[in-house]
């Protein structure tokens, strides 16, 4: 029990002491490291604040850091003044990099939110016309003081305010910096309301296309960030979210379970053309997985020609060669989307009469198919021309 009138010994924060440390080491010796390593940066008055609301540069400076660790060794040691080499282990400030890194994520996009919705200094100087300047002047005077500050009116929360407090609890890596301007674009009810799902998405046009969809329905974009694979289409190939619509659940989930594990990620750009996927609607999934290695490239028309001519096990044979013999643009010309009809047709029939040895037709298809595609490479106008 502490004796009567002895004063109470102030209890130390100690994390609150180590962040202050981190900030002071920082905007000090780091910086100054960083002038050293990029003498461009020595021409900005405030360097730290110019590299702290400028994503780009503040991404470039954190990939230095990690990329060119001898540099900035003396800076990452454990509390026995032993080097750390690793990003997870504990500095002498009792954080990791990483840690450190995640803080420097959040402290720059509150930099960039101040910069991107500054006050227009002009206009802050025409709120008040000068016969009324020593009004306010007195005024100032009056509250400062007379009132105390806890009774003296605050300031309206920026929207640079509401937007870092709504999105600072989900950045921690390097990696989001370049996407802060593309998040600060967004709604604050999309992010209030995906949170993590947000700042989960890796490219501005993921970002780009979930706005899009949060702003015709709220509850859509909360069903695709709940969703993995929903959040790596957005990632991958954020035009398919118009196509994974046009296909409807029951038919996403049937071309999803027919094709996915053979495409990979391709499924997302096979999902960008609706004509592709209304081709693809009345197929078996048997004849789609036997195209899955060129379903992102072919068109709708490629597909409904390939199942009236071909038979199963021809398919792959067929769209492997034609890649092979007549390269990717040419190949792509034909049979990508638009395509060429004429040409698709004409290829698919020549397949289907085409007399094949029985004692083996594929391996027979596979020595006659290139004099086919060489046919049409030696003159394109005579093949069309069925000489």
């Amino acid at each position: 029990m502490a004796e009567k009138g002895k004063p109470t010994a102030k209890v130390v924060d100690k994390d609150a002491e180590n962040r202050k440390e981190i900030i002071r080491t920082i905007k000090g010796p780091v910086v100054a490291r960083l002038q050293e390593v990029v003498p461009a940066f020595a021409a900005y008055d405030d360097a730290y604040g110019t590299i702290m609301s400028t994503p780009d540069l503040l991404h470039a400076c954190l990939q230095l850091v990690r990329t060119r660790r001898e540099k900035f060794q003396e800076f990452l040691t454990d509390i026995a003044g032993n080097p750390v080499t690793t990003d997870d282990m504990p500095l002498r400030c009792g954080r990791s990099l990483d840690q450190i890194i995640a803080m420097v994520v959040r402290s720059g996009t509150k930099a960039y939110a101040e910069k991107r919705w500054a006050p227009d200094p002009a206009a802050a100087k025409a709120v008040a016309a000068p016969a009324q300047k020593g009004l306010l002047d007195k005024l100032k005077e009056l509250v400062g003081g007379k009132w105390s500050e806890a009774e003296q009116p605050k300031p309206s929360p920026t929207q640079g305010d509401r937007f870092y407090v709504a999105i600072k609890d989900h950045l921690d890596f390097d990696w989001q910096v370049p996407l802060i301007p593309y998040f600060a674009e967004l709604p604050l009810k999309l992010i209030n309301e995906l949170g993590r799902g947000v700042t989960a998405l890796r490219t501005p046009e993921g970002i780009a296309a979930l706005a899009d969809i949060g702003r015709h329905s709220m509850d859509q974009a909360r069903k695709i960030m709940s969703d993995a694979m929903m959040r790596e289409m957005l990632d991958t190939q954020p035009l398919a979210a118009k196509g994974v619509a046009f296909l409807g659940k029951d038919r996403y989930e049937f071309l999803h379970g027919a094709v996915y594990e053979k495409m990979g990620e391709n499924f997302w750009e096979m999902c960008v053309d609706c004509d592709r996927l209304e081709a693809m609607e009345v197929q078996n999934a048997k004849d789609l997985e036997q195209m899955a290695d060129w379903l992102h490239m072919i068109s709708g028309e490629t597909i409904n020609q390939i199942i009236t001519y071909l038979q199963f096990h021809q398919i792959p044979i067929f769209l492997g060669l034609a890649q092979e013999k007549l390269g990717e643009q040419t190949f792509a010309e034909i049979f990508g989307p638009p395509g060429n009809k004429k040409l698709i047709k004409m290829f698919c029939e020549k397949v289907a009469k085409t007399p094949l040895d029985p004692a083996d037709p594929l391996e027979d298809l596979k020595r006659r198919l290139p004099d086919v595609f060489n046919a049409y490479l030696r003159s394109p106008a005579d093949f069309e021309k069925g000489l």
